[in-house]
């Protein structure tokens, strides 16, 4: 049974994978352009295949690559950088100088062609005078520790950036900007999306600095005084909506998590036409927490349904907030797998359950794993469980049992998807 139920939740993830192909959305997306681009600029995990496609539409301006190592190559025509993620490094630092030069030489009769995905943020730093990258670096690891979800981040991200928040759009002004985006962020928001290089900043300047008050980012040595130049207009702010720079952008969202979702839910309700599907959340919040919360639905829904399969496929992004004195290895997807287990373990009361909890870029947090595949048929160490648990150490507690997702670099990012099947 326990391979059973693996192969119907693999199948789903595959078939998510498969409807996030950013070659094939892409390629449909040029293929309906009215404007020919000057030049293309693609940035992302899914960077590489988006620019791939723009070559198969016929669109040979020259351009930039920023994407992953994992997803790294070569493509005609274009500089292809490969940076870091999730920390950047010094090569994403001169990837960021190499599209200024190219935006900025960009005059009002050309038109800058923009494919951007998910981990965009981190692949790009652009730190804004007189930050450097070890500033950069600092603030990255801060924000991933501080267990703030991925639209609080970016808002704090956007303030430290020369190419963020809008920047970018100003820098190519006054060329023309058509952007196509490949959401990898809960609710499909624009300025979060690789934190908004070509999309107005909505959060007002004094609600970031509270932010960032509050969960005590300004306790890094450089935050108070960048946040006083930024107060006093010495450092560029990001760039609000009503700037007239964004009567020449124009916006597009090809592919999301719900189009992944979707594509799971079809597949798996393909391999057993009889399995009920539960309505399921949005992933958000601590993945402990939301582990348990989608344990207690799981249970209640097949209560309901005795005898009969249920279903459940979710998607958004959840965080873990790390004590640096205590943390271990592993990421949001896997400790939400092995936390969704324990849950269950400790619970009882089902006949039979599985659960795939994994991101679609094949990458869980700084490990080679997608993120965790468990099932009720197999040997369950409650004490290592729980005690990799407190730790934040779920990767090595699922590699040392043979339950990490390995999928390798899928070359797209639209965010994450937990899929269960369960009876009672």
């Amino acid at each position: 049974m326990t391979d059973d139920l693996h192969n119907i939740l693999r199948t789903g993830f595959d078939a998510a994978l498969t409807a996030g192909d950013p070659f094939e959305i892409t390629r449909k997306a040029c293929a309906d352009m009215a404007a020919v681009p000057t030049a293309i600029i693609a940035l992302g995990k899914a960077a590489g295949a988006m620019a791939d496609a723009a070559r198969g539409a016929g669109f040979d301006a020259p351009g930039i690559v920023v994407t992953n190592d994992e997803n790294h190559r070569q493509i005609a025509g274009f500089a292809c950088f490969a940076t870091a993620h999730p920390v950047p490094d010094q090569r994403g630092i001169d990837a960021g100088l190499a599209v200024e030069a190219l935006v900025s030489s960009l005059g009002a009769d050309d038109h800058l062609l923009l494919l951007i995905s998910g981990g965009g943020s981190a692949l790009l730093p652009a730190p804004a005078a007189p930050l450097g990258l070890a500033q950069k670096q600092a603030l990255n690891d801060a924000l991933l520790a501080s267990g703030l979800d991925i639209h609080a981040m970016n808002i704090v991200r956007r303030l430290f950036s020369r190419l963020k928040g809008g920047r970018l759009a100003k820098l190519t002004a006054p060329a023309r900007i058509t952007q196509f985006l490949l959401s990898d962020v809960p609710g499909d928001v624009l300025e979060s999306i690789a934190s908004g290089p070509a999309v107005a900043d909505p959060v007002p300047l004094s609600t970031a600095i509270d932010l960032i008050k509050q969960h005590r980012l300004d306790r890094l040595d450089f935050v108070p005084s960048f946040l006083a130049s930024l107060a006093a207009g010495a450092v560029a702010a990001p760039v609000r909506p009503d700037d007239p720079v964004w009567r020449h952008v124009d916006t597009h969202i090809l592919a999301s998590n719900a189009h992944c979702r979707a594509a799971a839910q079809v597949a798996v309700q393909s391999v057993r036409p009889a399995l009920h599907m539960l309505t399921a959340p949005a992933l958000a919040g601590e993945a402990a927490d939301m582990a348990r919360h989608l344990a207690d639905l799981v249970r209640d829904g097949a209560s309901r349904h005795p005898g009969r399969l249920v279903g459940l496929v979710a998607g958004g992004e959840t965080t873990v907030t790390l004590d640096p004195a205590s943390a271990g290895l592993g990421g949001r997807s896997q400790e939400l797998a092995l936390a969704f287990a324990s849950a269950l373990h400790a619970a009882g009361g089902l006949a039979d359950w599985a659960i795939l909890a994994g991101g679609t870029d094949g990458r869980d947090g700084p490990t080679d794993a997608a993120g965790g595949l468990l099932s009720a048929g197999q040997p369950f160490d409650t004490d290592a469980a729980a005690t990799a648990l407190a730790g934040h150490d779920s990767y090595h507690y699922l590699k040392a049992h043979d339950q990490l997702l390995d999928v390798g670099a899928t070359g797209t990012n639209l965010a994450d998807l937990v899929l269960i099947v369960a009876r009672h």
